[in-house]
């Protein structure tokens, strides 16, 4: 549980790319909060990546993750984001941390 936890600092100090994106609008930056805080227990980090792309960073635990993009679609819709065809994607913030490569773990089209 330590070796998580310092994982969790180290990766929360060293992406600054994930914490000072652009801003679409109050209505995304509530999805990324949800994303961020403590009520989406799987999610370390998300980020708008534009009007149309989501990405959800989460550690890569070797399963796929297109289930939990479909879930991710499912919040976005009873959030009000129907028919825009976004695409999830959940990728590896350790990757992205240590390495700086976008790995996707699973990913979901949003209908």
């Amino acid at each position: 549980m330590k070796k998580l936890l310092i994982t969790i600092l180290a990766i929360t100090l060293t992406t600054p790319g994930l914490t000072y994106a652009k801003s679409f609008g109050p209505e995304y930056d509530k999805i990324v909060t949800f994303f961020q805080g403590q009520t989406e227990s799987g999610a370390l980090d998300a980020i708008w990546e534009s009007k149309t792309v989501f990405k959800v960073g989460v550690m890569d635990d070797g399963k796929g993750r297109d289930r939990y993009a479909n879930y991710v679609c499912g919040i976005l819709y009873n959030e009000g984001f129907r028919g825009q065809g976004i695409e999830v994607k959940i990728i590896d913030i350790e990757k992205l941390a240590y390495k700086n490569k976008w790995v996707t773990l699973g990913k979901a089209r949003c209908e």
